[in-house]
C-alpha cells in the first residue's frame, strides 16, 4: 500500500470515529507526505500546512466562499463569511467598529464580561461536588456578553437554538438531515424572535450592534431584513463558539497538565499568553472551508476549479516549520507577542487569517482572559470528576461536557 493510500485510511477512520481520537499524528503525517489530499467522504481536497492553509486565506482570487454545501455556515443564510472583496470589506468594517475598537472594548465591555462571570461563578459548587464548567460558565459568559452587545436581552431558548444552529452548520459535514431539519427550524425560531427588535431598530436605533447593523449601508443601501436576520444569527453563534470552546479546552489541558497550572498561580501575567496558547494548541475551530476559482495546483496537486478546500487551521497550529515543539502546550509561549495572533499578520491561525480574519477575536480574547483570571483568584486548583471527557468534532472540536470539581483557594 503506498504511502497516501495509507494517509487516506487512516485519516477516513479518524473522521468515521474522532470521539477522543488524537489527529495530531496522523497530520503531522499529511504534512509530510500527502499535504493536500483528496478525501472522499468529505466531498473535499483537504490542505494541512501552515504555508498552503495562509495562502488559501489571503488569496482571494483564487479561493473563495463556499455555499449551501454540508459543513458551511449557510444555514445563517447570507452573512459576512459569504461575501467577499469590497461588499465584504466594508460591510466587515461596520461590525469592526464595534467589536475591535479600543473604546467600544474597553471598560464597558471589561465589565459586561466581569459581571457575567461573576454572575454564573457564583452559581458553580465547590468541593466535593461537581459542575459542568461547559453549561456552567464557558457557555454563558459569552453568550450573554454577545447578547448584550447586541442589546439582544433575554432570549430563553436561546441556548437551544445556538446548539442546534451551529450542529446543523460546520459541524454537520455528512449533512445529516434530521441535524440539518433542526437546525433549519432553530434558526427560524430566531429569526422570528429577533424581527421584532430589527423592525425597532429602523425607526429607533440604539448604540448597540444590532443598531448598527439595520443602520448599515452598502452602495446607498441598508441591510435588507433578511441580511440582518442572517447576520444576527452568524454573530450570535459565531460570538459564543469559539470562546465557549477555548476556554473548555484550555481548562481540560490545565487539569491534565497541572504545572502549567501553577504556573499561573504564580505569575498570572501569563495569562494572556495561556489565552493563545489553547487557540494555538487546541483551537476550537479546526477548519476552514473554501472553494476553489480556478484550476490550481497546491504542493503539485492539481485542484479543479469549484472544488471544496477544507483547510485543517489545527494541522497548520502544528506545523514545525512555524512553532518550536509545536506538540508542547506551553502557557508562556506568546507572552509579550500575544496581540499580533488576534489579527491577520499573527502566525496562530486559530481565528483564519487574511481579509476573513475573525473580527470578533479580540472579543474572545477578553472574555477568555477574564474568566481565566476569575477562576485563579477563586480556585487553588481543580481536577476532573470521572474520566477525561474526550474531545469530538471535525469542524468544531472540544469536550461536550467539562465535569470538574473545584477546590477553592484559601
Amino acid at each position: 500500500m503506498s504511502d497516501v493510500n495509507s494517509i487516506t485510511e487512516q485519516f477516513t477512520a479518524y473522521l468515521a470515529d474522532n470521539e477522543g481520537a488524537d489527529p495530531f499524528p496522523i497530520f503531522a503525517r499529511m504534512r509530510e507526505d500527502a499535504p493536500a489530499l483528496w478525501v472522499e467522504p468529505l466531498q473535499a481536497w483537504v490542505l494541512t500546512r501552515w504555508d498552503d492553509i495562509t495562502n488559501m486565506l489571503e488569496d482571494g482570487e483564487s479561493f473563495g466562499p463556499l455555499m449551501n454545501q454540508p459543513g458551511t455556515s449557510s444555514i445563517f443564510g447570507r452573512a459576512i463569511l459569504q461575501m467577499s472583496g469590497d461588499e465584504h470589506r466594508r460591510k466587515d468594517a461596520i461590525i469592526a467598529k464595534r467589536l475591535r475598537s479600543p473604546r467600544q472594548l474597553g471598560s464597558t465591555i471589561e465589565e459586561i464580561v466581569s459581571g457575567l462571570v461573576q454572575e454564573y461563578g457564583q452559581r458553580l459548587p465547590v468541593a466535593p461536588e461537581a459542575a459542568d464548567l461547559r453549561t456552567g460558565l464557558t457557555e454563558p459568559v459569552p453568550l450573554g456578553a454577545i447578547a448584550e452587545l447586541m442589546d439582544m436581552g433575554e432570549a430563553s431558548n436561546f441556548r437551544n437554538w445556538y446548539n442546534d444552529i451551529v450542529a446543523a452548520g460546520t459541524s454537520n459535514v455528512t449533512r445529516d438531515p434530521v441535524v440539518h431539519a433542526r437546525g433549519e427550524a432553530a434558526r427560524d425560531e430566531l429569526y422570528a424572535f429577533v424581527t421584532p427588535s430589527i423592525e425597532e431598530r429602523r425607526t429607533c436605533p440604539g448604540d448597540e450592534l444590532l443598531s448598527d447593523l439595520c443602520s448599515m449601508e452598502y452602495e446607498g443601501e441598508r441591510l435588507s431584513d433578511d441580511e440582518v436576520r442572517s447576520f444576527t444569527a452568524f454573530l450570535l453563534s459565531a460570538g459564543i463558539e469559539t470562546t465557549d470552546r477555548a476556554l473548555a479546552n484550555l481548562v481540560k489541558h490545565l487539569i491534565l497538565q497541572p504545572e502549567q497550572w501553577e504556573r499561573l498561580r504564580a505569575d498570572p501575567e501569563l495569562v494572556s499568553s495561556a489565552v493563545t496558547e489553547i487557540l494555538r494548541y487546541r483551537p476550537a475551530v479546526h477548519v476552514t472551508i473554501r472553494m476553489a476559482k480556478h484550476d490550481l495546483a497546491v504542493d503539485g496537486t492539481s485542484i479543479p476549479a469549484g472544488s471544496k478546500v477544507m483547510s485543517f487551521v489545527s494541522s497548520a497550529n502544528h506545523d514545525p516549520s512555524r512553532f518550536d515543539n509545536p506538540d508542547e502546550f506551553d502557557v508562556g509561549r506568546f507572552q509579550g507577542q500575544e496581540r499580533p495572533n488576534y489579527t491577520p499578520i499573527g502566525p496562530v491561525r486559530a481565528f483564519g487569517g487574511g481579509p476573513h480574519t475573525c473580527t470578533g477575536s479580540l472579543l474572545a480574547k477578553l472574555e477568555m482572559e477574564r474568566t481565566l483570571e476569575y477562576l485563579l483568584e477563586r480556585f487553588d486548583h481543580f481536577e476532573f470528576a470521572g474520566d477525561v471527557p474526550p474531545d469530538t468534532g471535525i469542524v468544531l472540536r472540544s469536550p461536550v461536557t467539562l465535569d470538574v470539581v473545584l477546590h477553592p483557594a484559601a
